[in-house]
Parts: structure tokens; sequence; C-alpha cells
């Protein structure tokens, strides 16, 4: 298969791409299409035989739920059994924008959607691109335009590293916003639980919720360890962090993660430095993990976290102890 690569204007998409990526949808193919998070990949969220096909593109198990990506409100009310006064206070507070809500689905929404499961999540993206394509397709289900385990696709080229060839079509509309993954929030149990930090701060929605939130993992997250080539290393303080690069540095190309401008300055033959926004607003990890695997880094050293670690920070915290195989601590 080869697959076509259309670039559209982020802000403004042509017509003519946003028609050629639509007729791939209308004719069961897959479109990966870029968000204000990351780049998803798309089939439509009411063809069986179309959503299969994500799970065989991304090499991913076929029992773990997809979220539907919407356009507007009038295509949530199809795809569940009802809107409960709290989700719709949170989606005109949050949508469009990076959270998902999980709800009860209603008997339009193929099992192959939900794994199974008598819910299903919902998101509407912010990013221009992803609603007019919506607006013709109707609802994608769309979960990140990678292969399963890899790190979470930023740019169109993260998308066809992973992709080319598995996938009919690439809309281009150059790198995404945070580069970190919707916040899911499960509305079909109470009390509520997020299931995944992420570009919707979890202190925002309880302010709007008045109530505090469980958070457990529950699979509407890939893992990353195992499958990023480079050891990732997390420092403890700043004495385990000068231990780290010291033991690292001997054995072999090293990149060192820190969390300003400053520290990131500076460089040389078996060293990179890289600068993380932690806020999600500038630096994506993805792009730092996809980078250091690029360049044949042997270690990825990331430096001490802040002590504040609410908000966005969290949740990008959380994706870098994934990526090493580790367990947030807690408390």
């Amino acid at each position: 298969m080869q697959t076509r690569h259309i670039i559209v204007d982020p802000v403004n998409p042509e017509e003519e791409a946003l028609q050629e990526a639509a007729a791939v949808i209308e004719n069961h193919g897959l479109v990966a299409f870029p968000t204000e998070t990351v780049y998803g990949l798309g089939a439509s969220a009411y063809v069986d035989s179309a959503v299969a096909k994500i799970f065989a593109a991304k090499n991913r198990p076929a029992t773990t739920p997809l979220l539907v990506h919407v356009s507007d409100a009038g295509q949530v009310a199809e795809l569940v059994t009802g809107i409960p006064e709290v989700a719709r206070l949170l989606m005109q507070k949050f949508w469009p924008g990076p959270l998902s809500i999980i709800l009860p689905a209603s008997g339009r929404v193929p099992a192959v959607v939900t794994g199974g499961k008598s819910s299903v999540g919902l998101r509407m993206p912010s990013h221009p691109v992803a609603l007019a394509l919506i607006a013709r397709t109707g609802p994608l289900a769309a979960p990140s335009a990678n292969l399963s385990g890899r790190p979470s696709p930023v740019t169109a080229a993260d998308v066809k590293a992973d992709l080319e060839g598995r996938i009919e079509c690439v809309l281009d509309a150059g790198p995404t916003g945070s580069g970190i993954e919707s916040t899911v929030l499960d509305l079909s149990v109470h009390p509520f639980k997020v299931l995944r930090r992420g570009g919707t701060a979890l202190e925002d929605i309880e302010a709007v919720l008045g109530e505090r939130l469980d958070t457990y993992a529950a699979g509407h997250r890939e893992a990353l360890h195992g499958q990023v080539a480079t050891r990732i290393i997390i420092a403890r303080d700043e004495k385990d962090f000068k231990q780290q690069l010291d033991k690292w540095s001997g054995a072999g190309p090293v990149g060192v993660v820190y969390y300003n401008s400053d520290s990131a300055q500076g460089t040389d033959r078996n060293r990179k430095n890289y600068e993380l926004d932690l806020t999600g607003r500038h630096g994506s990890l993805y792009t730092i993990l996809r980078d250091a695997e690029t360049i044949k880094l042997k270690t990825l050293l990331f430096s001490p976290f802040p002590l504040e670690r609410d908000g966005i920070t969290a949740a990008v915290i959380d994706r870098i102890y994934e990526a090493a195989g580790e367990h947030r601590p807690t408390g």
C-alpha cells in the first residue's frame, strides 16, 4: 500500500485536501490527521471493518477501547444513551480541547470500538483540520497514529516513520501543539475516575466538578517501556543526577534532559542536551524520545523533576516514568 502524503494548511485547511481524506474514510480506509495533542489515526466509528484496520495497522490488541472524535454535540447524542448534566458542564468548559469523556454507549457504537465494554470515550479536538475532517466524515474512532507502544507522533514524519505503507493517507498540518495526549475521565462510574492524566489539568476538572478525582491506569495508554531503544534513567535528586551522568557517560553517547533553556545549553561529541517544557506548551517528550533513537543515543538521563508537579506537568512526568518502566512515586 502506498501512503498518500497530503499537506494541508493548519488554520484554514484546503477543501480539496479535506475531500481527498474524507473519501478515504468513506471507502473504509485509514487517515492520520493532526489534533492539538498528537496525530490521530482515524476510521469511521460506525464501520466495524474500518475500525478493525486500525488495530492491524498499529499492531494493537483488538480488545482495547478506542476514543471516538466528534466535531459537534449532535454527533455525541448519537453515540451515547444520554448526556448527564455533569458531562454537559465539562463539554461546555473544556471542549473543543484535550479532554476525553467516557459515557454509556448507544447501540450504534460497534463493540470493536468499545473493546466489548458498555461505555465509549468521546473527545472533541480543537485543531481546525481535525474538526473540518470530522464534520465531513462523521465521528472517527482514532487512537494515536503510531505503532503500538511507540512514542506518540507529533509530526507527519513521525507518523510515516511508523505507519508508511500501512495506512492510506496522512494529512500533514505540521507539528501538533502540546504533544501530550488528552486527559481521560470516566463518567460512566461513580465516583468518577481519571483513567489517564493529559492535556487538561485535573485541578481544572475538579474545580468544575466540585470534588476530588481518583486516578488509576485502565488501558487508555499504550505502554512505552520496552518499545524505545534508548535506555531511560530518571535522577532522583542532584546528587543522583551527577552520579548517573558520570556512570552512563562512559557507556556510550548520552542525552541529558533539562527543564529550562539555561541548563540545556551546550553539547559535545558524546553528549546531547535537550530542553523539555514540563508544562506541555513547548518541546515534546515524544520528539526527544524519537530523536534520541534516531541519533542512536545509548542512554537518556532526565534531570531531577521540580517539586511542583501539578497540572500538565504531572501528565508529562507520568509518561517519563512509563518510558523508563518505573512506577511514579506517590506521596
